[in-house]
């Protein structure tokens, strides 16, 4: 299967990616130049051989064997990582791909700084919705006001499990899409699962669309084969770690479908279902392990739940969510729940 997109190393002894990067560095710096109205910005290489001696990380993002994207990184000696330069086709902006260059350059570093200028809007969201935090300011000698910032993903809010079944913390947003639990079954199973809409987007209202049955099928060509789904989870982590909930854990949300664990059919009766923002082709951001960790050791505290698991492993050979880049190890010792 050709993956949709994928962030990798960039092989710098390729002849045509590394061509290619340079092509992309330089269009991108022209771009930037003219936004900021400054001649000045230094490019990262101007040459091939320049690009090949670097002593900086780079990766690349690619939609197929097409080159979409870099990201420059750093070491610096505090053991931290700086990016140096994110760097997007300026005939592929707006398209998620300097998220997920951010995305994977953050994976297992717990320590990041970028400088961007403070005129650069776009770059300044990308970083904020990345988890980056303003933590300096100063203008350079020809007058360009620059920000240093520090990756701090956020810390989740304090939740707490009421008496109804919701959430205090969680944005909740009822979904009709549930019912009644069978007769003796109480949740044990905390279920794990991926989803952006449109496909491999974030931050948008399809989610929260989909499960109250608001899905406008006109929006997107994906949503034309969806919006008539009736589905929901208890449970939605955006990237940001921000938790909505959609149906109190007295219900059975809709999330499982055909599904078996341990022997036990209809997996809904038993489970609590976690949407997190994302797919199976990038990691998942650090807000949202700690929302994740917060939220199942709140509901272990109030219900008897006993294992977490994968839509993949209630479901195999139907789904692969929430796939290879899901730190299981980490959610496991995170909620205290086994396999």
């Amino acid at each position: 299967m050709q993956l949709p997109f994928e962030v990798k190393e960039l092989d710098r002894a390729d002849d045509r990616l590394a061509r290619e990067a340079l092509r992309v560095q330089l269009a991108a710096h022209q771009l930037e130049v003219a936004w900021l109205n400054y001649p000045a910005l230094p490019v990262l290489w101007p040459d091939l051989a320049a690009l090949r001696a670097s002593r900086e990380r780079i990766l690349a993002a690619f939609e197929g064997e097409a080159l979409r994207g870099l990201v420059v990184v750093s070491r610096r000696p505090d053991g931290g990582i700086h990016i140096e330069r994110t760097v997007v086709d300026p005939e592929h902006l707006e398209q998620g791909w300097g998220y997920r260059l951010l995305n994977r350059a953050l994976l297992d570093e717990s320590s990041c700084s970028v400088d961007t200028a403070e005129v650069n809007q776009a770059a300044l969201a990308l970083y904020h919705k990345a988890g980056f935090v303003q933590t300096q300011r100063w203008t350079t000698t020809d007058g360009l006001a620059l920000w240093r910032l520090e990756y701090r993903p956020a810390e989740p809010p304090a939740l707490k499990l009421g008496a109804d079944g919701w959430v205090t913390g969680a944005l909740q947003q009822p979904s009709p899409n549930c019912d009644e639990r069978s007769a003796g079954c109480a949740p044990e199973l905390l279920v794990v699962h991926n989803i952006s809409l449109p496909p491999y987007r974030y931050g948008g209202p399809g989610v929260e669309q989909l499960f109250a049955n608001r899905l406008d099928p006109a929006e997107h060509p994906y949503y034309q084969g969806i919006h008539q789904l009736r589905v929901s989870s208890h449970f939605f982590i955006r990237r940001d770690g921000r938790l909505l909930q959609f149906v109190p854990v007295g219900k059975r949300a809709w999330h499982a479908g055909v599904s078996s664990w341990r022997g036990r059919d209809k997996c809904n009766d038993f489970s609590i279902g976690v949407e997190l923002e994302g797919c199976d082709f990038e990691p998942f951001s650090e807000a949202q392990y700690r929302t994740l960790a917060a939220l199942s050791r709140e509901l272990r505290r109030a219900l008897p739940l006993s294992a977490i698991a994968g839509h993949e492993h209630i479901a195999p050979g139907r789904k692969t969510d929430p796939g290879p880049w899901f730190d299981w190890r980490r959610a496991q010792a995170d909620s205290g729940l086994g396999f």
